[in-house]
């Protein structure tokens, strides 16, 4: 509800993922603009990579 209102009075730029899956997972609503679903999946993607490099230095790689 805050995002929507930050979307709407604001003029912010909102992203939605969900956190604590093993993979992140991009959560938007129908109604969200195209610009809002390219950055839900940019910032998965980045979430992802991030996620990836932590466990290749605690494995040693």
């Amino acid at each position: 509800m805050i995002a929507k209102q930050l979307d709407y009075l604001a003029g912010a730029d909102t992203a939605g993922i969900v956190l604590g899956a093993k993979v992140p997972i991009v959560l938007t609503s129908r109604a969200e603009s195209p610009k809002a679903r390219r950055t839900s999946a940019a910032l998965a993607v980045l979430v992802a990579v991030h996620r990836r490099e932590r466990k290749r230095k605690e494995l040693g790689h």
